[in-house]
């Protein structure tokens, strides 16, 4: 506790004096917010592929195309707009003309060609480098506010890949000051063009901004200063929100009592996030006699689940039936009625028909499996989901190894010892996507590194449907049979019941009101980085 209170002294959360409106000469005081992980603490876009930089990373850097704040999803950022050519071969991209860095130099189209390129950059580990290294044949500036994109293949979604509303990276970078300081120089003392300034950073325990002080497109901070914190223990956070030593936290369902008992404002962002549980491996002819092989198996186990139940117990209430894998009510291309209801009828419990399933598959009896359980930071509950899936399955008759696993571990599984997991289930949990394909490309399509539904070399039918499915989805130019391929696509992997939704999760936030007004969270995004700057003090009228 030690640690974070001596924090009390010299980060105190200001309350303005007297003032009624956001104009700038109103930023005064410091904005302090608590977070359970803060990622590499690394101000170099290209060094951190990680969730956790969009919320430390993102109050320095605007992307290219940003978020529709009222809807979730694409939306405007450095560029206002953007089309498509003809032969849907190329994307350009047109800039607002009054961005600029917080040197004062103007953001430029060269700009933007140089970040793509050095995001793409082999050096670069940032989520989206290979994805768009594969997708990306030239980049044109065409003027220093207009840049076009020419891509290698027809890819309809190509502009959400350089988004936050997709994927954390699209960050854009300074080409002249990067060039003339240095790499080294940069990382040390970056500057962005986002409506905070980058002042210091001390790994492991705080990073700290200052407010730009002129009109930025994001709008521009109501607080005078910034202050992320990291602060691993709920508790902690907590106490220092009911004390005022901050003025938000990052909070689980666990604490949600306490937060309301406290008097604290409770805020809470819809569809951050779905509960999964999936299996690896399962088409390889290693695991021809493996149970989990036959889809009736499969579904089995989802119908001997009751997801209310979990909600109601495990979630506190706060969280809801969910839609099919990566699906969410701000979903693009996505019949959000239609997959409602499939949710409701397809995922409801159902212990009678699952034994009727499994005798039908040939284990009247049941059968040994593995489960492999792990939580990412910040998602504590996901641990105690597991333990409770497990419990359904073991009333089945399933005979449950449940096996915990430290995320760093698990993850070093997912991306290079798969072995490990072949033939087994898994619990993970996948965040709040507007676009299906994102997500549904990574995990299924056959050539993926989490191939679920297939692999090169064992694509089955199921497999070969998909990746069919998915270049419809990808290159079809016509809206409608575009959106008619994506709920297709919705529908193979929902029937294979190799990736099933157990809920749909929302993130919480502890406020202490009376350090700061209200705030309007993004639609499943749980990262603050893109909203910070819109928080008003109590002085101040909210929005």
């Amino acid at each position: 506790m030690r640690k974070y209170r001596k924090l009390s002294v010299w980060a105190p959360v200001a309350l303005a004096l007297g003032l009624s409106g956001p104009a700038l000469a109103d930023q005064k005081g410091t904005l302090v917010v608590a977070l359970d992980t803060l990622g590499g603490q690394t101000m170099d876009p290209i060094l951190e592929g990680r969730a956790p930089h969009a919320h430390y990373q993102a109050p320095v850097y605007d992307a290219l195309i940003g978020f529709n704040y009222e809807k979730g999803g694409l939306g405007p950022g450095v560029a206002e707009r953007w089309e498509r050519a003809a032969d849907n071969m190329s994307w350009t991209f047109h800039l607002r003309k009054d961005v600029r860095w917080h040197n004062g130099d103007p953001l430029t189209a060269h700009d933007v060609k140089f970040s793509l390129e050095r995001t793409m950059s082999k050096e670069s580990i940032a989520s989206r480098a290979k994805s768009l290294r594969k997708a990306v044949k030239s980049i044109e500036v065409i003027d220093d506010h207009t840049v076009r994109v020419h891509t290698k293949k027809v890819n309809m979604h190509f502009p959400a890949g350089l988004s936050r509303a997709v994927f954390q990276e699209g960050q854009l970078m300074p080409k002249k000051y990067i060039e003339k300081v240095g790499v080294d120089e940069f990382r040390k003392n970056p500057i962005g063009s986002g409506p905070w300034k980058f002042v210091k950073s001390v790994p492991g325990d705080y990073v700290e901004y200052e407010a730009v002080d002129y009109p930025h497109f994001r709008g521009t901070p109501n607080f005078k200063r910034l202050r992320i914190l990291l602060v691993p223990e709920e508790s902690t956070r907590v106490a220092m929100v009911r004390t005022g030593e901050v003025a938000i936290a990052s909070i689980s369902p666990d604490s949600i009592a306490e937060v309301k008992a406290a008097k604290l404002k409770l805020v809470s962002v819809p569809a951050t996030m779905q509960a999964i549980y999936g299996f690896y491996g399962t088409y390889k002819d290693s695991e021809k006699d493996n149970p989990l092989r036959d889809v009736r198996v499969r579904e089995a186990l989802s119908l001997a689940i009751n997801r209310q139940e979990i909600i109601d117990h495990v979630m506190n209430g706060q969280a809801k039936m969910p839609m099919p894998f990566a699906t969410y009510s701000y979903a693009v291309d996505t019949d959000i009625k239609r997959w409602q209801e499939w949710g409701k009828k397809a995922l409801r419990y159902d212990p009678k028909r699952a034994k009727a399933l499994l005798a039908e598959a040939g284990y009247p009896n049941g059968f040994d499996m593995t489960f492999a359980n792990t939580a990412l930071p910040g998602t504590p509950f996901m641990t105690q989901i597991g333990v409770a899936v497990s419990d359904y399955w073991s009333k089945l008759g399933v005979n449950v190894k449940l096996k915990h696993y430290e995320w760093g571990a698990f993850r070093l599984l997912l991306r290079g010892e798969q072995k490990k997991l072949t033939g087994k289930v898994s619990m993970f949990r996948t965040a709040g996507r507007p676009v299906a394909i994102a997500r549904y490309r990574s995990a299924f399509w056959s050539g993926s590194t989490l191939a679920r539904l297939g692999n090169p070399k064992f694509c089955d039918d199921v497999c070969q449907a998909y990746d069919k499915i998915q270049d419809e989805v990808l290159t079809e130019p016509d809206d409608a049979k575009r959106y008619a391929a994506t709920n297709k696509m919705l529908q193979i992997v929902a029937d294979s019941w190799q990736a099933v939704p157990i809920l749909e999760g929302m993130g919480f936030w502890a406020v202490n009101p009376k350090k700061v007004g209200a705030f309007a969270p993004i639609p499943g995004r749980h990262e603050f980085g893109d909203v910070f700057e819109r928080m008003p003090r109590p002085d101040q009228k909210g929005w």
